[in-house]
């Protein structure tokens, strides 16, 4: 039988967090509230002076709440409000450290916070962060669901701008959801218990984004597990942080793809749509909501879960 320990559990479980789960799951919402009002303001420096002046403009006082966030929406196909947008997510990363060392008084590498292999696993996971969004987006244009075709315009420049964003928006993700939920779930309760509860946390922080469904919130979920489980397998947070990173910048700006329903930003190829089935495609949300991700991240949690198995063999 796989038995996925972990020392970052081992570490977790001598942490203030409450030993109920419901508890624990009522705490992190409120943090997570916290770290989205903390993005949020960071986000705002930025949005809400262009939607002023967009207002002044218009010649009314007032703005209706579906169209400013119309507006918000249309302001995030522009990289000037995209990318700070992105880096303000840096707060995510912040907020968690914070509350599991002060609150929790978690040590870091409870987190997944090690020096040990870092840089090499970090690498390790920008390579297959890139592989599995191009094994995915590679099926939808050879089954004929999508086609690929180099963009008019490659500002290069402004594409390394967004790299930035989403190593620090990747990053972010990985500290709340598992450095921080789902170690301290860990610590106190089991594995499998951990990585489905933040898995699914994970799933539904998406759910106010354009075109979220059934496929994406599985989709969301298949890949968040794998997240997690490469975590274990690790041993630390830095190759999933990159694996998360790449697989948005991947999706984004060198696809051309829809990333968990954000609009268009500024790319390298272009992948539009063939098929009209959002089955396959993703429709709104992109081609993480495709049927395309939901088979390869099957397989990749099979193959990390086989690594973890012959790791398990080895140790016994």
């Amino acid at each position: 039988m796989l038995k996925l320990n972990s020392d970052m559990f081992t570490e977790s479980a001598k942490s203030k967090a409450p030993a109920n789960i419901a508890l624990q799951i009522l705490i992190f919402i409120a943090v997570f509230i916290v770290i989205m009002i903390a993005e949020g303001i960071g986000s705002a420096i930025f949005i809400i002076p262009a939607m002023l002046k967009e207002l002044l403009a218009s010649g009314t006082d007032t703005m209706t709440f579906s169209e400013s966030y119309e507006m918000t929406e249309e302001l995030m196909n522009d990289w000037h409000f995209m990318i700070p947008t992105l880096i303000a997510t840096v707060f995510g990363t912040i907020l968690s450290v914070i509350y599991c060392r002060f609150i929790e008084t978690r040590s870091l590498r409870s987190m997944g916070i090690k020096k040990e292999k870092a840089v090499p696993d970090y690498l390790c996971g920008i390579a297959i962060g890139f592989v599995l969004m191009t094994v995915i987006t590679l099926f939808s244009a050879l089954t004929g669901v999508n086609k690929i075709s180099v963009s008019d315009n490659i500002p290069v420049g402004i594409i390394l701008f967004y790299l930035l964003g989403w190593f620090i928006q990747g990053m972010s993700e990985e500290f709340i959801f598992r450095g921080y939920l789902m170690n301290s779930i860990g610590g106190k309760h089991s594995a499998a218990l951990a990585i489905s509860v933040s898995s699914i946390a994970f799933a539904f922080a998406h759910s106010t984004n354009p075109g979220f469904g059934i496929l994406p919130i599985i989709n969301l979920f298949l890949f968040a597990a794998f997240a997690g489980l490469y975590i274990i397998c690790t041993g630390n947070i830095w190759g999933a942080c990159a694996i998360h990173s790449i697989w948005n910048f991947t999706q984004g700006n060198i696809y051309g793809l829809s990333v968990s329903g954000t609009g268009n930003i500024n790319t390298v190829l272009v992948t539009e749509p063939v098929s009209s089935s959002a089955f396959l495609t993703g429709g709104t949300f992109g081609i993480e909501g495709s049927i395309f991700t939901t088979i390869v991240m099957i397989a990749a949690i099979v193959i990390v879960l086989l690594k973890i198995k012959k790791q398990s063999e080895k140790e016994a």
